[in-house]
């Protein structure tokens, strides 16, 4: 990589992190706003990609929208606004499916609701509980409400474990980890980034000793591990459908969905782990 790609990769790579600190640390109502448009963004990736051939016979609007009102009803099932929203959106999402299955008359009509719910299950449950987490990690720091701490070490841990594992798998790699999946990826890679996220789980320790630093580092090697994972499922959908990046949104990155791959596998991976040893 010259230098004029990686000053770009690290210009848009510092306003990609400024705008999820906003999203995370600017409290319930940034968080609804920032993450509703990277889900948005995201689902219209992954439908457009799918549809690299052929248009499927549900249209990806109707799924945008549909991911964003089940994004919206997990918020206000949270706010205990409504307990109703989260329950029928679903229920009527499902039924428009099936109603689509009978009433279309293409040969594909279950390929594509096949990927509608697969694109939800994908996108929209990861950051659906994304904002689950903080509110149920709450209890053993706030009274109640948001709370951004596990989300920023989250996110933070992700980005460590990114960051190690290409510079170091760029700098000392050389033995493939999947080689079918994604040639790029090293075992010296690997194994760095997750060295260096529990290392960096000792800070969390230091400024948030209400959990003990076995706890910190527990829940970097999840992430670290399941990013990897995220990173690598990403990188099998692109190589399917012959495709070098989800998009073009972030020059140097790819788009979204390239950015946020990791995240959408450690997230339930990170909530397992807090649910079963802590929560």
């Amino acid at each position: 990589m010259n230098l004029k790609n990686l000053l770009t990769r690290a210009g848009t790579g510092v306003i990609y992190i400024l705008v999820i600190l906003l999203g995370v640390l600017g409290g319930r109502f940034s968080f609804l706003a920032v993450f509703g448009i990277i889900l948005a963004l995201g689902l219209f990736e992954f439908y457009r990609m799918v549809e690299k051939d052929t248009s499927h016979a549900i249209s990806k609007i109707f799924n945008i929208i549909h991911g964003l009102l089940l994004f919206l009803s997990v918020f206000l099932f949270l706010e205990r606004l409504s307990y109703l929203a989260l329950p029928i959106f679903v229920l009527v999402y499902l039924l428009i499916l099936f109603a689509s299955a009978i009433l279309i008359r293409r040969q594909d009509v279950l390929h594509g609701i096949i990927y509608s719910v697969f694109g939800q299950m994908y996108i929209t449950m990861p950051l659906s509980l994304l904002m689950v987490l903080s509110y149920s990690y709450q209890d053993r720091i706030t009274a109640g409400g948001y709370d951004w701490t596990p989300l920023l070490a989250l996110f933070v841990f992700i980005w460590i474990n990114d960051t190690a594992a290409y510079f170091i798998g760029t700098l000392t790699g050389k033995h493939k980890l999947i080689s079918h999946i994604s040639p790029k990826k090293s075992v010296e890679g690997f194994i760095a980034g997750i060295l260096f996220t529990m290392l960096s789980s000792l800070l969390f320790a230091h400024f948030f000793p209400e959990f003990s630093s076995l706890h910190w580092m527990g829940f970097a090697m999840v992430v670290a591990l399941f990013g990897t994972v995220g990173d690598l499922f990403e990188s099998l959908i692109k190589r399917t459908y012959s495709v070098k990046d989800a998009g073009t949104l972030i020059p140097g990155h790819g788009g979204i969905l390239d950015r946020i791959d990791s995240l959408l596998v450690a997230i339930p991976a990170a909530y397992l782990y807090l649910i079963l040893f802590l929560i």
